[in-house]
């Protein structure tokens, strides 16, 4: 064999081993891509998946408080109250009716409308998307607050590459009642009265700033420690009432550390309050009351009256009794509500009026019996109030009825 013929057979030789090996290395090639593309598609699964979950929060949010909303339009509307609030708030999340009529505000903004739109973009993504057994929970989260949740196993998958997985989705969202309209007055007032829920912030309604060791008469006015501008309206505080007489019967009332009484002085007093200079200051409205020979504030509970504004409350119905029309706090809802009926309002509505009856909400229509709150004055609002025992304890005026 020539040397030709020997380099031609190495050559063929050559060729033969490097193509195997080749075509090892462009199959390994594939394979590597391959696996790169499955990654890629299970990061995306899972991210789509994620972002679902969080995209059934922002759906309840809304949908949650337009159902609340359109529940309450519903209720005045027809004047009759719920049912069942849950079942009646559940077909509503889900459906956008309420006994099987479009509800206004939710009917395009339901769950299985929003079901419907998550679908269709997953299609257009290339996954395939199976909602099982969807659970939906609604209750009183506390006085203030409706919870909505919502369960569903969710199977999510890619037909193209054969990889899916089964992800249990949660969304819990927790809805505020402040600024939504309380079912409650209009079923009460024939539909002629309103009131929107107002959330207070007070922890304390009345306090006692200082008291005394002697005492005659009552009155209200706000306090002052100068002498310059004498009126009727204010209440001098002082350490001891050394100033002319004629300068002090020209306030409404007089606040003393001292218990010392000058002769010819005629206007009510309260003698011997322990640092009432530091502890009453400029401006605060007072009411000084001979009976208990306190100093009292009452702002923020005349301002929690008139401003028509709502607390928790251990007997009154929650927001969910309200729209069942119920007068009491039921064992499945646990957290209630109250607020106080205002009776001009109630009176220039031209509905029968109960001047009788305690002023808060749901024990003035259950016909219970109240007390007038010792003042002096102090807002015009206390003119027509009743109170009973059991919430002048709860609001710190029981020493003034």
């Amino acid at each position: 064999m020539g040397v030709k013929m020997k380099g031609i057979l190495y050559s063929i030789i050559a060729a033969l081993l490097v193509i195997p090996i080749m075509g090892l290395i462009m199959f390994n090639s594939q394979l590597i891509e391959k696996n790169v593309d499955v990654n890629i598609r299970a990061n995306e699964l899972q991210y789509f998946s994620i972002s679902i979950e969080d995209d059934m929060n922002r759906f309840l949010k809304i949908s949650g408080r337009r159902a609340l909303i359109s529940a309450v339009s519903h209720v005045v509307t027809n004047g009759v109250p719920l049912v069942d609030a849950q079942a009646n708030l559940t077909e509503m999340i889900t459906n956008g009716t309420l006994d099987g009529v479009v509800a206004p505000l939710i009917d395009t903004n339901n769950f299985n409308g929003w079901k419907q739109n998550v679908t269709q973009i997953a299609n257009a993504s290339g996954f395939k998307l199976e909602f099982q057994n969807v659970q939906i929970n609604i209750t009183q989260n506390d006085s203030y607050d409706v919870l909505f949740v919502i369960t569903v196993p969710l199977n999510i998958s890619d037909p193209n590459i054969g990889m899916g997985a089964v992800k249990n989705l949660t969304a819990s969202v927790s809805i505020s009642i402040d600024g939504i309209e309380d079912p409650l007055f209009p079923l009460e007032t024939y539909g002629r009265v309103i009131r929107i829920v107002r959330v207070s912030n007070f922890t304390n309604f009345t306090a006692n700033l200082t008291t005394g060791s002697i005492a005659s008469g009552s009155v209200s006015g706000n306090a002052t420690n100068d002498t310059a501008n004498p009126n009727s309206q204010k209440i001098f505080v002082t350490a001891n009432m050394t100033q002319s007489v004629s300068t002090l019967n020209q306030f409404g009332g007089v606040v003393s550390e001292s218990t010392y009484v000058p002769g010819g002085f005629s206007q009510p007093y309260i003698g011997g309050a322990t640092n009432a200079l530091t502890l009453i200051n400029n401006n605060t409205r007072v009411f000084l009351d001979s009976q208990t020979k306190k100093i009292w504030d009452l702002q923020n509970f005349t301002m929690f009256v008139k401003n028509k504004y709502y607390k928790a409350s251990a007997d009154g119905p929650s927001f969910l009794d309200r729209l069942e029309g119920r007068l009491n706090l039921s064992s499945k809802y646990k957290y209630g509500l109250e607020t106080f009926v205002d009776l001009n309002e109630l009176s220039s509505a031209e509905l029968g009026v109960n001047y009788q009856y305690s002023c808060v909400d749901y024990l003035y229509w259950n016909s219970t019996l109240g007390s007038s709150i010792r003042n002096g004055n102090y807002d015009p609002m206390f003119s027509l109030l009743k109170i009973d025992q059991n919430h002048a304890n709860i609001y710190g005026v029981n020493e003034l009825i």
